[in-house]
């Protein structure tokens, strides 16, 4: 945790829930220990949010539909 929030607190678990959850999913899948390299860890988790951010990149450009109210 603390490599990824950096002197992680109880406000750092609280308001980031989604990024706590998709480390712990990255280290824990049906009660089972996927992986204990936080290294690894870390960069699966980097990765994720580099995929949502270019997600929500592509949904911020607008809409042919949008367009046509104008």
């Amino acid at each position: 945790m603390d490599k990824c929030f950096s002197n992680v607190r109880e406000l750092d678990i609280v308001f980031n829930f989604n990024k706590v959850h998709a480390i712990l999913d990255e280290i824990i899948l049906g009660g089972e220990v996927l992986e204990t390299s936080s290294s690894e860890v870390v960069k699966a988790v980097e990765e994720i949010y580099k995929m949502e951010r270019a997600a929500n990149s592509i949904m911020a450009v607008p809409s042919i539909t949008s367009w046509q109210g104008r």
